[in-house]
């Protein structure tokens, strides 16, 4: 009768490498791997879109355990609304920093539509990823970030245009419309940038065209709320 031997694993198979893996996972520092995940999130959501992005590859990108995307966020929905809190944090940070507290009326509306359209260059997917969030999210606590967010914001505009109506720079118009319309433009360039290069070439420059058309956006913006519009208004230096 032959000798009966035992098979010992070895070291470097795949089970041990994945337990090895998986221990080393829950044991980073848990804001470590959050903001990792985070950061895996957004980098995915700007290469696809959202629709092509599950918890599966949010951890892969990350190289973490799936079972971390669950501790953390529990579901995709409050994986995208973790992503929506801190880029939109960074967005009203950035629109905060450009505009001085002084400025007139015309000069801070300029300032806020080029930062809102230099930022979202960097994130295309956010003003859609906002609009499924409201309308998909039934945590109050979501709908409640998102709202507050955007309210203040347009708050801010609506009060803006007023100032500027009073000083007899601007004609009134529907402060709602003028919001939507200035949120439409942060991410008009993406949307459009496959036309305009069939139509009018791949430019040496993205980045020279791209400011040539923020340029001209915000002119036509301040243009259609001048209360002359004959005249055009005078570009704030």
């Amino acid at each position: 009768m032959g000798k009966k031997t035992t098979r010992v694993a070895k070291p470097d198979s795949k089970a041990a490498v994945k337990r090895a893996k998986k221990s080393r996972d829950y044991h980073l520092p848990p804001g470590v791997a959050r903001q990792s995940l985070l950061q895996s999130a957004i980098r995915l959501l700007n290469e696809r879109g959202m629709g092509n992005v599950s918890l599966n590859d949010v951890a892969r990108e990350a190289k973490l355990n799936p079972a971390l995307v669950s501790y953390y966020f529990g579901s995709k929905d409050n994986l995208f609304q973790a992503v929506v809190e801190q880029v939109v944090g960074e967005w009203r940070a950035e629109i905060l920093a450009v505009v001085p507290e002084d400025a007139e009326a015309e000069e801070a509306l300029r300032l806020r539509a080029s930062a809102t359209m230099h930022f979202l260059r960097r994130y295309p997917y956010l003003t859609r990823l906002i609009m499924h969030q409201m309308m998909t999210v039934k945590s109050k606590e979501s709908r409640f970030f998102i709202e507050n967010f955007a309210r203040v914001n347009f708050e801010e505009h609506t009060a803006l245009l007023r100032k500027g109506v009073d000083a007899g720079v601007f004609r009134p118009v529907e402060p709602l419309f003028y919001f939507a319309h200035y949120v439409a433009l942060g991410d008009l360039y993406a949307n459009l940038q496959p036309m305009m290069e069939r139509l009018g070439g791949k430019p040496q420059s993205d980045d020279e065209r791209f400011g040539a058309f923020v340029e001209t956006m915000i002119e036509m913006l301040i243009y259609g709320i001048a209360a002359n519009p004959k005249k055009k208004p005078q570009r704030s230096r």
